[in-house]
């Protein structure tokens, strides 16, 4: 197929590229700076375009002949209602529309378990504990702009759907973690990975609180979820994008610890958190596309990743 994608040359976007070239697909990507990541103009079926999510009319130039759009950019570092709809739910919308009236197939739109972020980030008094398992029939229960306009735009999707032969995919992600996947890429934006190996291998103290933690999932195995959405007949459905394990950051500090040969200590701090986390429904990808992970390999590899960093750069 013809795709084309937003955020190619971000972290999860360079994986999801390449996952789809290694299945014989042709990418066009969207980028502000088409040099970013070096290694993705060596690619033979990947071409970069040079322009902003924002530019409408660029859009509408570059969606024409294609069979299907991925957007998987991200804008979450705005601080305005205003300013993420303007970034997100905006170009998202507008997209769709142009994608539809050109004929392409399939829009494959990445979210965020931010959707449903009051679940886990409002104040303890807040959270809606009776919600164990998050399920993609959930009501969204979104506490932030980011999260609010990452609903607002699956919904405007799903409407557009009904609207038009295109079918219509959600991919919610969760924390997603990796090498850099060819030259010039990036890892993940959150720096907890490297602050442990940091301090595993100087010796300080490492400090977590007890019972945090998440469904990890590796930018490589997301990325399978991607090709295997898009090479599918499925239309209107969710899917989260994490592993089916939980994995606390108690258990990464320690294997930080074992792989460092470390005599950091772990201070573990008790915030009264559920030694019954919530937990982000799988089942989806595993019944549609025979699909389950387990991220701890490749925790252990990207920890060690940090810590050779860590040794050719002190």
């Amino acid at each position: 197929m013809n795709v084309f994608l937003t955020g190619g040359t971000g972290f999860i976007g360079s994986h999801v590229a390449m996952e789809l070239v290694r299945h014989g697909h042709t990418v066009t990507i969207l980028a502000r700076n088409p040099g970013k990541v070096p290694g993705l103009m060596k690619i033979d079926r990947i071409s970069l375009a040079e322009g902003d999510i924002t530019d409408l009319p660029l859009l509408e130039r570059l969606i024409g002949g294609k069979d299907a759009c991925i957007l998987v950019a991200l804008n979450y570092t705005r601080d305005t209602g205003w300013e993420v709809l303007k970034d997100d739910t905006l170009p998202t919308v507008f997209m769709s529309d142009i994608a539809a009236g050109a004929n392409v197939k399939h829009f494959i739109y990445t979210s965020s378990t931010a959707a449903n972020d009051s679940l886990y980030m409002a104040k303890e008094s807040e959270k809606d504990t009776t919600i164990k398992s998050v399920t993609a029939q959930t009501k969204q229960h979104p506490a932030t702009f980011y999260g609010a306009t990452k609903a607002a735009s699956e919904n405007y999707l799903m409407a557009r759907s009904y609207r038009s032969p295109m079918r219509v995919n959600i991919i919610r992600p969760g924390y997603v973690f990796g090498n850099p996947v060819v030259e010039g890429a990036s890892t993940e934006g959150d720096t907890r990975f490297q602050t442990i190996v940091r301090n595993a291998l100087s010796g300080s103290p490492i400090a977590v609180v007890k019972n945090d933690g998440t469904q990890f999932i590796w930018a490589g195995h997301l990325a399978k979820l991607y090709t295997s959405v898009l090479q599918s007949t499925v239309n209107r459905k969710t899917y989260f994008g994490l592993s089916k394990k939980f994995v606390s950051w108690e258990a990464v500090a320690q294997e930080a610890v074992r792989k460092c040969a470390s005599r950091s200590s772990i201070e573990v701090e008790d915030r009264g958190w559920s030694d019954d986390p919530l937990y982000w429904d799988v089942s989806g990808m595993k019944n549609d596309f025979g699909l389950e992970f387990d991220p701890w390999e490749k925790i252990g590899e990207h920890l060690d990743y940090y810590a050779h960093l860590k040794e050719k750069h002190p």
